[in-house]
């Protein structure tokens, strides 16, 4: 079983604009909603492709009905703790004209101990040996810090397989655990390093650095200009596909819906980048966080391998 984490989940409303100014009124063209948090991507995009997924992490307010009757229509398990703070929104406007792209996040609730607790209790309940658990996602200010550290060594006990997809502390801190595989992008990274990462050998080198710290794998997304995969085996750069991009959001998770996919289907390091870059492309050409689909990413996948080089 796939089990995603969403400990901080929100309502995406995409509003779509014609040149947008901030300090005026301005009216929308369109707005679309769409249930999501990082790890609540995932499971969107791996339903699209065949491979059921359990959706948990917290869940509160008046969304909390909307979010569950939402999963249930797309066909997706859920098994959230109820909180009593409220499922933040969070806003994304997008400026056709000047082909911009805004996100306002929202902190999301305050998780009380008593719905930690219960959260750490059934996150130990539903992960078994041989289950994928993703990862992915911030949290609000009053989850502690080490809490991927936390679900990283009750899932490695437990012998699944780890996947972490966060940024700062978070991530930091799961590093402590040694997840399986990450995919930070080149902020995220360079974070990490305390500099910024230049060139890709500087980026191939802190890949390296996480795997001598007991990580398996290494995804690094850098949006428009590719990624790259790094493993014990192989490490592959691979260059940006050009698309029309209408919306920003979501594409990272895409790509963890990709390695999530193609360890299931044992596709190789190489296929496994190429599928990453054609879900991260296909995710980018669609409005708000729709999940990308077989047939979406169909016109990438033999683009996405001839733009990949061993480095």
């Amino acid at each position: 079983m796939v089990i995603t984490v969403t400990l901080n989940p929100a309502l995406d409303k995409t509003l779509i604009l014609e040149d947008f100014t901030p300090g005026m009124v301005n009216r929308a063209l369109s707005v679309r909603q769409d249930i999501g948090g990082k790890g609540i991507n995932v499971s969107k995009v791996l339903k699209e492709f065949g491979v059921q997924s359990v959706c948990t992490g917290f869940l509160g307010g008046n969304l909390r009905e909307l979010f569950l009757r939402e999963l249930k229509n797309k066909g997706i398990d859920s098994d959230f703790v109820l909180i009593r703070g409220n499922t933040r929104t969070n806003t994304k406007v997008v400026d056709r004209v000047r082909n911009e792209f805004t996100d306002i996040n929202e902190p999301g609730a305050v998780i009380e101990k008593d719905e930690l607790e219960e959260f750490l209790g059934k996150f130990e309940e539903i992960v078994k040996s041989g289950d994928t658990v993703v990862l992915s996602g911030g949290a609000s200010s009053s989850v502690p810090k080490d809490i991927y550290r936390t679900l990283t060594g009750i899932a490695k006990a437990r012998g699944a397989y780890v996947l972490v997809d966060a940024e700062g502390e978070l991530f930091e801190e799961a590093l402590k655990a040694g997840p399986d595989a990450v995919k930070p992008n080149d902020y995220e990274l360079s974070l990490l390093e305390g500099k910024k990462l230049e060139t890709d050998d500087d980026i191939l080198e802190a890949a390296r650095r996480l795997m001598d710290k007991g990580v398996g794998k290494v995804m690094v997304s850098l949006g428009a200009d590719g990624s790259m995969y790094v493993t014990k085996d192989s490490a592959f750069r691979a260059k940006g596909l050009k698309v029309d991009v209408k919306s920003t959001v979501g594409a990272g998770d895409s790509m963890v819906a990709a390695l999530v996919y193609s360890r299931l289907k044992g596709f190789d390091d190489k296929e496994t980048l190429a599928n990453a870059q054609a879900f991260g492309a296909a995710t980018v050409t669609l409005e708000g966080t729709q999940a990308c689909t077989p047939s979406d990413i169909a016109p990438y996948l033999s683009q996405a391998l001839s733009k990949i080089t061993e480095v």
